[in-house]
């Protein structure tokens, strides 16, 4: 090995990806195989990944066209690929991914190795903490409890500052 190779530090990345609603259903899985193979090609090591799925975007999206017009999107295929690859190769598969033509937009930020996917209780688990991650509400799931009851019970959730957020967000991240 040389000097460069040992210098090189193997990270861990999660790139989101929507995929144009006007690709047809059938092709939208190869699609998706063609963003994993621009991540394998580098020499990255999947760790894992979401088939995607059709969604109702927030927002209108457009992406420019060949012709220099813009076609509008209000759905499109979202899924992820969480991956391990080094540091000297990441800025070329963004790239590549953001340059490919069904890619509607991308994400890819930096995170950690272990699960931390919170699926349909990712709702109860935030009412429950507030951004700095101290307990504001006490759950109750008991339905013998009356609302009186309740909300003796429960802590008064404060709101958090923009501040706290903003902190909170950039302990939980690495900028790419």
């Amino acid at each position: 090995m040389n000097e460069t190779q040992n210098d090189v530090r193997m990270n861990v990345y999660e790139i989101g990806y929507l995929i144009v609603s006007s690709v047809p259903e059938e092709k939208v899985a190869s699609e998706a195989e063609a963003v994993k193979s621009i991540i394998t090609k580098a020499g990255a090591s999947v760790i894992a990944e979401e088939v995607p799925h059709k969604e109702h975007l927030a927002y209108t999206m457009r992406k420019k066209t060949v012709s220099g017009s813009y076609d509008k999107y209000d759905t499109a295929y979202f899924g992820w690929i969480k991956f391990e690859v080094g540091s000297d190769v990441v800025e070329s598969v963004k790239k590549l991914v953001e340059t490919q033509p069904s890619v509607l937009r991308m994400l890819m930020i930096s995170t950690v190795k272990e699960n931390t996917y919170l699926g349909k209780h990712a709702s109860a688990i935030a009412a429950e903490f507030n951004p700095m991650g101290k307990k504001t509400i006490e759950r109750t799931f008991s339905p013998a409890l009356k609302s009186s009851e309740a909300e003796k019970a429960s802590v008064p959730v404060t709101p958090a500052s923009v501040e706290d957020m903003d902190k909170s967000i950039d302990a939980m991240i690495k900028e790419v």
